[in-house]
């Protein structure tokens, strides 16, 4: 089985234990930006709850870059590691003004997945996997946002090699899935990396890929009801 068929066979797979991810409404870029960076080495409900306030206290978000670091800090606490996230946030929100003229990411819009990754990339602070959020989730651009989860998920089944790094991921995993999958991929290899393929006491016993993976120690977890 090459590597594009085995991927459109685990996406059927994942679709069918999981259910199908809902199509998706193109969120604002630099909401976007600013919500991966907030998702830094957190869960989803710190972050998110880290986002909402911030939104409520800077909208537009002129008035972040404006604000004493020290109050972004305090306000994105519950996200973890916030004298960082918010030195970070207000140091690429007044990159972006210096160089658009304001804190807009419009012109990504037209530009194709490879001049947008260099130009978030060439953003302090901004790695390969916020960079691949935003030009997915904003723009939907054909490109796969790599996270913890799809890393270990894709290793384990061989689709990506043992030794690959995380910058090698992206390009190979964007290169290799499907154009019109990427977004249910991605969404479907986060879910079953939380619920069953976890990094330590994987559920292989009820994994929907069993069959397909190459994880040289599935057999000890085979029996796992944890």
């Amino acid at each position: 089985m090459n590597t594009r068929t085995k991927m459109t066979t685990v996406l059927k797979l994942l679709n069918k234990a999981y259910g199908r991810p809902k199509s998706f409404k193109a969120t604002d870029p630099v909401d976007e930006l600013v919500r991966t960076v907030l998702s830094q080495n957190t869960n989803d409900r710190n972050s998110l709850g880290a986002f909402a306030v911030l939104k409520r206290h800077f909208r537009p978000w002129d008035g972040l870059i404006k604000a004493d670091t020290r109050r972004i800090a305090w306000l994105i606490r519950p996200a973890g590691l916030a004298n960082i996230k918010a030195v970070r946030i207000k140091e690429i929100l007044l990159e972006i003004k210096r160089r658009e003229g304001s804190i807009s990411l419009a012109r990504l819009k037209s530009a194709d997945v490879g001049e947008g990754l260099r130009y978030l990339r060439s953003l302090k602070g901004v790695g390969p996997k916020t960079a691949a959020c935003v030009l997915l989730f904003s723009f939907h651009k054909t490109v796969m946002p790599v996270d913890t989860h799809i890393f270990r998920v894709t290793k384990r089944l061989n689709i990506i090699g043992p030794k690959a790094g995380i910058e090698e991921a992206h390009q190979a995993l964007t290169a290799m899935t499907p154009k019109g999958l990427i977004y249910e991929l991605h969404l479907g290899i986060i879910k079953h990396g939380r619920r069953t393929c976890k990094a330590q006491n994987p559920r292989c016993g009820f994994c929907v890929l069993y069959n397909l993976c190459g994880f040289k120690d599935k057999r000890i977890y085979k029996g796992d009801v944890n």
